[in-house]
């Protein structure tokens, strides 16, 4: 059919169109770092190109400036093959011609058809839409150029003293939270005390193994009931129960006042009172992770003093309270019970407390808080999150160091509660969540010794998530306050944990 135009003026047309083509910034420093890798040996690379394209088309595409295509071994398309994707022909065509194995081979395309053909064929194939690019450049990343770990571990130690929190709120910037609570999290996964910094019961301030500064070197300053606000405030990690009538458990009765951990480092408390008590679980977790061979570890109270801590604030259920303090009397957390469980556990599996009992043993000081979180887990009371902690994930990884860690110490309390959690964990798999959440659930699997093959889409996904600087998004955890939801996360915890995990697996 003849429209009258002069093909010359359709060509220029083309021309002159195609001529605005821009590559990619992103794509382009992926393959120059493809490139890179393939020069130096490091990895024994073949890349090829795969591409629906007339001859005139790839002719101007191949001049495109500054594009290295002298990186790629051989470029399959359409008008040399006589064939188009999505054909499953040519996929076979492209396979057959490189000698590749398919199941070794990642394939990358910006249409969920042609995704769809290479799968079929073995190909792992990911999408490079503009909602994906960024998470299908970084499984090229961890697969083809450096260990997904070997990156965190990077990330972790140039940023080791910065490995602060975040809070985040709607519509508003990060606001940067330093807090115990975190950090010896990060300690605890990594074994790395130089990445981290505390400040200690006596108001000591550590970086890693040296001892930056002191608050007061005039006596120590354990956190007691007359240093606590006068009035309660939105706080975090805690999840509220209904408040008990019962008076307030204390520890005025104890004749030695213990040291105690602070959730705040020595920073002012954030979006809080300018004071705040010392919390149970922040103590808990520095005793689970601070050994006695420690050189400071003559700093803090002995672990009897803080199990006898532990039990004066007990509510009139039996629950354990989350805080050290009557002014905030009421605040029950199945998670915060964990916790203390674990801590306890340590207690009696190394022998520091002689008369303390096994967890498997009844014992009215610990048996309503086991209760309370063998019903949370039966009765799924956290699945929609809850006050304080919106994802159920943070209890569930809470749980599974709970199961792993008494496996021989308390055998009948792991095998308890075992089924159970691998049920919960299993209704969660595939759930999409942050990274930090998603990294708990993961890691939950993990300790409790199953199959990686269950877990594959999510630690795919959580591969998927890691950052240019080798780091993973901050995520969140627990929330807080009334009116404001303040969501808590940490990029060096994520981080921690998704390095633990690939050391484990051996990836």
């Amino acid at each position: 059919m003849d429209f009258g135009v002069d093909p010359s003026l359709v060509q220029l047309a083309l021309h002159q169109a195609q001529s605005t083509l821009r590559v990619n910034k992103e794509a382009l420093a992926l393959i120059h770092e493809l490139a890179a890798a393939k020069a130096q040996g490091a990895r024994p690379l073949k890349i090829y190109a795969m591409s629906n394209i007339a001859k005139e088309h790839m002719d101007i595409v191949q001049a495109l400036p500054s594009f290295p295509w002298p990186v790629f071994d051989r470029i399959f398309t359409s008008f040399d093959a006589g064939m188009r994707k999505p054909d499953l022909s040519f996929y076979r065509h492209v396979i057959q011609e490189t000698g590749c194995n398919p199941s070794t081979t990642l394939y990358l395309d910006d249409k969920s058809e042609n995704i769809c053909a290479g799968r079929l064929l073995g190909l792992r194939g990911e999408i490079v839409d503009p909602d994906q690019r960024t998470r299908a450049f970084n499984i090229v990343r961890n697969l083809l150029l450096e260990d997904a770990s070997l990156r965190a571990e990077r990330f972790l130690h140039m940023h080791a003293g910065k490995l602060d929190s975040v809070i985040s709120m709607p519509g508003k910037d990060d606001i940067v939270l330093k807090d115990n609570f975190a950090q010896l999290m990060i300690w605890g996964l990594t074994g790395m005390e130089d990445i981290v910094y505390l400040t200690w019961p006596d108001g000591i301030i550590t970086r890693g193994q040296e001892e930056a500064d002191m608050m007061d070197t005039t006596s120590p300053t354990p956190i007691s009931d007359a240093s606590c606000s006068p009035s309660p405030a939105p706080s975090p990690p805690s999840s509220s129960t209904s408040p008990p009538s019962s008076p307030s458990p204390s520890l005025h009765h104890l004749e030695v006042k213990p040291t105690l951990w602070n959730y705040f480092t020595h920073s002012s408390p954030i979006l809080t009172t300018t004071t705040f008590p010392p919390d149970i679980e922040t103590t808990s977790i520095a005793y689970l992770t601070i050994t006695p061979s420690h050189p400071n570890y003559h700093l803090l109270s002995p672990p009897s003093l803080i199990a006898e801590a532990m039990f004066a604030i007990r509510n009139k259920d039996g629950h354990f309270e989350t805080y050290f303090s009557p002014d905030r009397h009421g605040r029950v957390s199945p998670e915060v019970c964990v916790s203390v469980l674990r801590c306890l556990n340590k207690f009696f599996s190394s022998g520091q407390i002689p008369d303390l009992p096994s967890l498997d043993v009844t014992d009215e000081r610990i048996e309503p808080s086991k209760k309370l979180v063998a019903d949370c887990l039966r009765y799924r009371a956290n699945v929609y999150g809850n006050r304080f902690y919106p994802h159920p994930e943070s209890f569930l990884y809470y749980l599974a160091m709970l199961c792993d860690e008494c496996r021989d110490s308390s055998p009948r309390l792991c095998g308890e509660l075992k089924g159970e959690l691998e049920a919960a964990l299993r209704e969660r798999l595939n759930v999409p969540i942050n990274a930090l959440a998603l990294a708990m659930r993961v890691r939950a699997w993990q300790l409790l010794g199953l199959g990686r093959g269950f877990v594959q889409r999510d630690l795919e996904s959580l591969l998927g998530m890691q950052e240019g600087d080798g780091g993973w998004p901050a995520g969140d955890f627990c929330s807080y306050g009334r009116v404001q939801k303040q969501r808590i996360g940490s990029r060096g915890w994520t981080t921690a944990l998704v390095y633990r995990i690939l050391r484990d697996w051996g990836m």
